[in-house]
C-alpha cells in the first residue's frame, strides 16, 4: 500500500503498519500522537483560519465519539484542474449513494503537482443521503469505511487520476495534534489555493459565531468555544444569547 513521504511530498510503497480490527482490512491508521507531528506551527492569518475551521469540526466529532479519516486526492496531466472541486462533490455523492452514509468534510486544495485535495471527513449520523444503493457492498459494522480500491477506481473515472490515499487518524486523545498534523504538514508547507468545508462539518454559520465569541469573551474565547462545539446539540440548536449559554 502507499504512504505519504513528508520530505519529498510524494507517495511511497510500504506495508500497512496497522490493520483495523473493526474493518478487518488493510485500513491504515496513522498515529498523529507521534512526536514528529506535535510541533506547534506558526501560521499567518489565512493558515490560522484554516486551523480553526479544521479543529472546530474535530471537536464536534469528539463530542459525538465519531471517527475521523484523512484522504488525499491527486490529479494527473490529463485531469481538468478547473473542475477539481466539482469532481470532489461528485465523488462525495457517489460515496454517499454507494455506502449509505452522509459525509461531513473539511478540505484544502493546494498547488502541488497538477492539483491536490487533502480532506478530513467523518460520517454525519443525523443526515441521510437522498438516494441510497439497495445493496450496500459493506456490512453495517464497517460504516464510514471507504475501500481504497473503490476510491482509486471511482476517482480515476471522475477526475482521470488513480493515485489516492485514505486512512483513519488515530490519536483522538488530542484534536489539536490532528489539526497540527493536517494543517502543519500540508497547509502551512504548500501554496494554498482554497480551503472549504461542508455545512455539517460544524453547523451553518459557525465562523460568524466564532467572531461573536471573540468579541464577547476575549481571551476566554478559545476555551469556551471548544466546550460550546463539543456540548451543543446542533440537531435542536437555535440561536440564543451567548452569555446565557456560558452561565449554564
Amino acid at each position: 500500500m502507499k504512504a505519504w513521504d513528508f520530505k519529498t511530498n510524494s507517495f511511497y510503497e510500504r506495508k500497512p503498519s496497522f490493520g483495523s480490527k473493526l474493518h478487518g482490512d488493510e485500513d491504515a491508521v496513522f498515529d498523529v500522537n507521534e512526536g514528529r507531528y506535535r510541533k506547534a506551527w506558526s501560521y499567518n492569518k489565512r493558515q490560522g483560519r484554516a486551523f480553526h475551521r479544521c479543529i472546530s469540526g474535530l471537536l464536534r466529532a469528539k463530542g459525538r465519539l465519531e471517527r475521523i479519516r484523512f484522504m488525499t486526492l491527486t490529479s494527473s496531466p490529463s485531469s481538468d484542474r478547473s473542475k477539481l472541486n466539482y469532481h470532489f462533490n461528485l465523488l462525495v455523492k457517489k460515496a454517499e449513494y454507494t455506502f449509505g452514509f452522509s459525509i461531513a468534510y473539511w478540505k484544502a486544495e493546494t498547488e502541488e503537482g497538477y492539483g491536490v485535495l487533502h480532506v478530513l471527513f467523518r460520517v454525519d449520523e443525523r443526515k441521510k443521503p437522498l438516494r441510497v444503493k439497495k445493496n450496500c457492498p459493506l456490512p453495517k459494522h464497517m460504516r464510514g469505511f471507504i475501500p481504497h480500491k473503490w476510491l482509486s477506481g471511482t476517482w480515476n473515472e471522475i477526475h482521470g487520476a488513480k493515485v489516492v490515499e485514505i486512512h483513519e487518524l488515530k490519536g483522538m486523545k488530542s484534536e489539536r495534534d490532528i489539526a497540527y498534523y493536517v494543517v502543519g504538514n500540508y497547509v502551512s508547507k504548500q501554496p494554498i489555493k482554497r480551503i472549504s468545508y461542508s455545512r455539517n462539518w460544524v453547523c451553518k454559520g459557525f465562523s460568524k459565531k466564532w467572531k461573536d465569541f471573540l468579541e464577547i469573551y476575549g481571551k476566554r474565547a478559545v476555551e469556551l468555544w471548544g466546550k460550546w462545539v463539543i456540548n451543543t446539540d446542533f440537531c435542536s440548536y437555535r440561536e440564543s444569547n451567548l452569555t446565557d449559554w456560558v452561565d449554564k
